[in-house]
């Protein structure tokens, strides 16, 4: 599924992108994003489909984003860096669709240079998405305080570090915030078995959801264990309440 994306998103390089070639990094093993391994999304996953996009940059970027509103995607800061033209991508009636990305306000507290940053960045569609897809409700700050807590991320990218095949499929896992607590971070894992669960390529970007589908960060980056290069059993995320005056501020703004 994901190398059909891939071709189309190369053919249409020409109109989107103004003739600058895509080189998808998923094709070729060397995203520099992060993924999910878990279990693939059913419809009745509080239609998580209609909530979730991929990213897609120039740089060969692959990420994964979340709908705010008909025309606005939050997604991963990082994943924007350094692409000069970036796109959404998702699946209508089993083909591939592509829309361009007309704006991109990255939160003034990222830094590429440094491993701890606010890694959040809002994307403004050229056009409206299709009516099918829903804007979350995002946290006000009741959610992820306590250590232990269910939530849910969600992700386009490997099953498992270097399964490439497994990409551009959405899948979720329960995870449990971990310590320690952070004002404007989150730790996501699972205090138990982690059979199920490894965050790599492609999952950069991806939401946290509390069980009632609302929307309490955005996943940056994996804590790599093991022998494993890109993927990790836990996650690093970004809260989104204590950004909201930002947010708000884009969206009004747009």
């Amino acid at each position: 599924m994901i190398r059909t994306l891939i071709a189309s998103f190369r053919a249409a390089s020409r109109h989107i992108c103004r003739g600058v070639c895509l080189v998808f990094a998923l094709a070729c093993g060397a995203a520099p994003a992060h993924a999910l391994g878990g279990n693939a999304v059913s419809t009745s996953t509080w239609g998580l489909s209609n909530h979730v996009v991929m990213v897609l940059g120039t740089r060969g970027s692959v990420c994964t984003g979340t709908v705010l509103s008909p025309t606005v995607i939050v997604t991963a800061a990082h994943c924007t860096a350094g692409s000069k033209q970036i796109a959404v991508a998702y699946f209508e009636d089993g083909r591939p669709i592509l829309q361009q990305v007309s704006a991109v306000a990255r939160n003034p507290g990222f830094s590429s240079n440094s491993a701890v940053s606010v890694d959040v960045a809002l994307l403004r569609l050229n056009e409206s998405l299709p009516g099918r897809f829903r804007p979350v409700t995002m946290d006000t700050g009741q959610a992820g305080r306590e250590v232990g807590e269910t939530l849910t991320i969600a992700g386009f990218g490997l099953a498992e570090e270097k399964d490439f095949k497994s990409a551009g499929t959405l899948r979720t896992a329960r995870v449990d915030l971990l310590p320690k607590l952070y004002p404007r971070f989150l730790r996501l894992g699972k205090t138990g078995s982690l059979d199920d669960l490894a965050i790599c390529k492609g999952d950069s970007g991806g939401p946290v959801f509390t069980g009632g589908a609302v929307l309490v960060g955005v996943v940056y980056a994996a804590e790599r264990t093991g022998k494993a290069k890109t993927c990790g059993a836990t996650a690093q995320a970004v809260r989104l309440a204590p950004q909201m005056n930002w947010i708000n501020g884009i969206l009004a703004r747009w």
